[in-house]
């Protein structure tokens, strides 16, 4: 019986791994993906404003989406990306607003520092799968003008 059961076994394994193998991780090609922002470059004066537009195409699923000011994204938290206006802005970079990290494509509107300088704001999508992610950035150049 037991000669039976390895016969049986042994082949519904092996159709199962090859299954699964051929199921993939549900997430695109990375080569497949294209992120972008637009526009790509602005110039503005201090304490400014500018609308910004992030896209993608390649994903298999809407990303979520989040908007950061690259000086101040060193991984200590505040990255100056906010879903809604501070109260008081601790982002000597200036700071980016965005409406929600599931609507895409996504819009945003970057906030100048009274500083001058060239600052960078950066778009993030990124898909999800149960075992598994897919992001992609892409990062517009702002220069700030006295």
């Amino acid at each position: 019986m037991s000669q039976i059961v390895r016969a049986v076994t042994l082949p519904v394994a092996l159709i199962a791994v090859l299954l699964l193998a051929s199921c993939g991780n549900g997430l695109p090609n990375s080569s497949q993906v294209t992120v972008t922002v637009t526009p790509a470059q602005a110039t503005i004066a201090v304490g400014g404003t500018v609308a910004l537009d992030g896209d993608a195409t390649g994903f298999t699923r809407s990303p979520i989406v989040v908007w950061w000011v690259q000086e101040a994204h060193n991984g200590g938290g505040d990255d100056c990306g906010y879903l809604q206006p501070p109260p008081v802005s601790p982002c000597q970079y200036g700071y980016v607003i965005f409406n929600s990290v599931t609507q895409f494509p996504s819009s945003a509107t970057y906030y100048a520092p009274l500083t001058p300088g060239t600052y960078h704001v950066t778009f993030q999508a990124t898909q999800n799968t149960a075992f598994d992610y897919l992001s992609k950035t892409a990062t517009a150049t702002i220069i700030v003008t006295p």
